[in-house]
């Protein structure tokens, strides 16, 4: 089961899962702009997620360096199937209907989304 990430982690394993092995400092120096925190925060979020076995840490040197142990798809995944419980009570199609009804769609997006309810049609 892949542990829960929180809105403020998320920040933080973006900057990972783009460049990694990354040390600290340079995930503080990639945070997005609007990002208020100080390098101990981005230093307790990273603590954070190696003991939720999210990153890996190894030294060199006198510097730890971040990379992922779980991959983005994985988190996104968890992440999805927690909303959709929490939220829409697992009812899959209520929630596509909701954002779709609610998103900008550019034509690729909505010929994606034909193709997928296609092919979910001709599975029954």
């Amino acid at each position: 089961m892949t542990p829960r990430i929180s809105a403020a982690e998320w920040e933080v394993m973006n900057v990972v899962w783009m460049q990694h092995p990354v040390t600290a400092a340079q995930v503080y120096a990639c945070l997005p702009a609007g990002t208020d925190w100080k390098q101990k925060t981005v230093n307790t979020f990273l603590a954070r997620l190696v003991a939720k076995k999210v990153l890996n840490v190894a030294k060199q040197g006198n510097v730890n360096l971040y990379a992922p142990r779980l991959r983005r798809e994985e988190c996104v995944a968890s992440a999805g199937d927690s909303f959709l419980q929490k939220v829409f009570k697992g009812a899959a199609g209520s929630l596509v209907l909701h954002f779709c009804e609610r998103a900008s769609l550019s034509p690729e997006e909505i010929r994606r989304l034909e193709q997928l309810l296609k092919t979910k049609k001709g599975r029954k």
